[in-house]
């Protein structure tokens, strides 16, 4: 079912922790409410460059990135592509990006360079992904100043419910240090394999402490969806019968309802003086 068009918004995908099918949903979520009618584009920040090839560009496409886009050596519409099988904007990243902390790091506009940057695109777009490298870097801190809200997926193994809240102080000191109030959009269970020991309880613990800020969603572990990477596709193209497309099509719903909620709440007086107050558990 087509959703209706929105006011654009900018979701930055991050966890300082990788393996945990952060990229996977960068992709699989942009198409999946791209094939609900939205346009989107997917933003490449991670030097190594995992959702540029699981949207099909090979190594040698690469170029101009979005690493030549921050540097000042590439304006942001030349360095956007069209993809064949999906039907999602590409910002790719190379692996100059790399270089970034120290390239950007005298530079005035270290931390608002992305956000600048986007607004030049962000008119075009129902949704802009950022796929953050798993690092508190400068590109992750660019992330947060150009994102509306954050998503943070989160693998229900073995303390990860310690991971998050450390995630969480984290992410406290990043909106301390930059003067932002970025909020959570929701946390997502991804890799769910309920046959494995421990993940019931896991999955418990997580929702009991989080609450309704856990996406109701939860991707399944599906194969399905590393060979659709592999062959460069989304979940949609590539085997769109899957329970991986099954629960992604579902997020996408669930992401597109969230932010409409969230654009009318953060716009009242007392989600603004919560904001301004801040928090290091992510609730």
């Amino acid at each position: 079912m087509a959703l209706p068009q929105t006011a654009p918004t900018t979701l930055p995908i991050l966890n300082n922790k990788g393996g945990i099918g952060k990229t996977t949903t960068a992709v699989n979520l942009a198409a999946g409410l791209a094939r609900a009618g939205q346009t989107v584009l997917v933003v490449d920040l991670d030097s190594q460059v995992s959702a540029s090839l699981s949207l099909g560009l090979s190594r040698d496409q690469l170029s101009p990135s979005v690493a030549d886009v921050l540097f000042g050596d590439a304006n942001v519409e030349d360095a956007i592509r069209t993809l064949d099988a999906d039907p999602v904007d590409l910002l790719p990243a190379s692996l100059d990006l790399a270089n970034a902390d120290v390239s950007l790091f005298n530079a005035d506009d270290r931390h608002h360079r992305l956000a600048r940057l986007l607004d030049e695109v962000e008119p075009l777009y129902d949704f802009i992904f950022l796929d953050c490298p798993p690092s508190t870097s400068l590109l992750t801190l660019n992330a947060m100043v150009a994102g509306d809200a954050l998503l943070i997926p989160v693998s229900p193994a073995y303390l990860a419910l310690e991971g998050v809240v450390r995630l969480g102080e984290v992410i406290k000191q990043a909106r301390d240090s930059l003067n932002q109030t970025t909020p959570v959009l929701g946390l997502l269970l991804t890799m769910v394999d309920r046959e494995i020991d421990n993940t019931e309880a896991v999955i418990s613990q997580i929702r009991t402490y989080y609450g309704e800020k856990v996406f109701s969603t939860e991707i399944r572990h599906d194969d399905s969806l590393v060979r659709a990477a592999e062959q460069g596709r989304s979940i949609f193209a590539q085997s769109p019968a899957s329970p991986g497309a099954d629960d992604y099509a579902a997020l996408a719903s669930e992401v597109y309802e969230r932010a409409q909620q969230h654009r009318v709440s953060s716009s009242s007086p007392a989600a603004s003086s919560q904001h301004e107050r801040g928090t290091t558990d992510l609730r």
